[in-house]
């Protein structure tokens, strides 16, 4: 049995310590949180479960063996280091930290000391992403040209990030699950709206290795709630609607060929297949994700988004703010 302790109990908090109370290997020990207000009510839902207002209280108890880390993202390098500095191990909502550098040493800590750290990519544990994963594999669609995302909403405004690293850390963990590659270029565009000193509309454009495309859009300034992404590959396609409450995803085989004949003029042939929506197992994304964190660190193994792949997401948000700010 893990014993662990959660340092913030805010928006995603909640979810969070509801999860992993209910992990068959996992004791829920330990919350922390400045706000005592937000720790009475959690202490009214958990009676049997410590809160304090200090997070070190956590971080120097030897009992503690996970430590999730559910604060703002210029504290999750400060939290991670003294945790993982502790030999506990760490779960740390993405981004991992602000900044590559500090993403980096927290990944050689871990690593130098055989510490699981795991950052919360929620969306590659669910069900509809992981169909996807599986129908790209198999070849049903062919061979992938590129993916668009866009992932829109009026606010929530944050504080201390501007949209790229709120929301797209979400559609790049996803597409690097799907796609096995390296991204090798990337470009960004976007603009102040509403505070001059925040972006909040952004355009980001991925190129993989092996030389897929993908163009995400982000907003916290849209009249809708979108959550879409569409995969385009030469035998097929599949579009992902996260805001539909049953056939999330839905297979299309359809596509365009093109034929040239002997005096080179070129001709378009449409095969216009049919279109499914697959069965999805629906289970609690976040559940599954807390899962696979306490079984990697019982079976000493590398989490599916690892420490490493946090590094290489926040490469892409440091690089998009670079051109930004160009």
């Amino acid at each position: 049995m893990l014993r662990a302790g959660v340092i913030g109990c805010g928006y995603w908090g909640p979810n969070i310590i509801r999860n992993i109370d209910a992990l068959p290997n996992v004791e829920l020990t330990y919350i922390a949180d400045l706000d005592s207000n937000q720790l009475e009510s959690i202490k009214k839902k958990f009676p049997y479960v410590n809160t304090t207002t200090n997070y070190r209280d956590i971080i120097k108890d030897s009992s503690i063996d996970l430590v999730f880390i559910v604060t703002p993202v210029s504290t999750h390098y400060s939290f991670a280091k003294e945790a993982l500095v502790s030999g506990k191990h760490v779960f740390v909502e993405k981004p991992l930290t602000d900044g590559s550098k500090t993403s980096l040493e927290l990944c050689q800590l871990a690593e130098s000391k055989n510490l699981v750290l795991m950052v919360g990519h929620t969306f590659v544990y669910s069900s509809a992403v992981r169909k996807m994963k599986e129908i790209i594999d198999t070849g049903e669609i062919g061979d992938v040209l590129y993916i668009t995302s866009n992932r829109l909403n009026l606010g929530l405004y944050q504080n201390d990030i501007n949209v790229l690293w709120d929301l797209a850390p979400h559609d790049i963990s996803i597409v690097s699950y799907l796609l096995n590659g390296e991204i090798i270029n990337v470009e960004a565009y976007g603009q102040r709206t509403v505070n001059p000193n925040l972006v909040d509309t952004a355009f980001l454009n991925l190129t993989f290795s092996n030389g897929e495309k993908v163009y995400i859009m982000n907003s916290w300034l849209y009249p809708e709630k979108i959550r879409k992404m569409v995969v385009v590959g030469t035998k097929g396609n599949i579009v992902y609607d996260d805001m539909e409450p049953e056939n999330k995803v839905k297979v299309f085989n359809k596509h365009v060929e093109l034929t040239c004949d002997k005096n080179g003029k070129y001709s378009y042939n449409y095969a216009q297949g049919g279109e499914y929506a697959p069965e999805l197992v629906l289970r609690e994304a976040l559940f599954v994700e807390l899962s696979h964190f306490a079984d990697c660190v019982l079976n000493n193994q590398e989490p599916l988004t690892s420490g490493r792949k946090g590094l290489n997401v926040v490469k892409v948000l440091e690089k998009s703010d670079m051109l930004l700010n160009l």
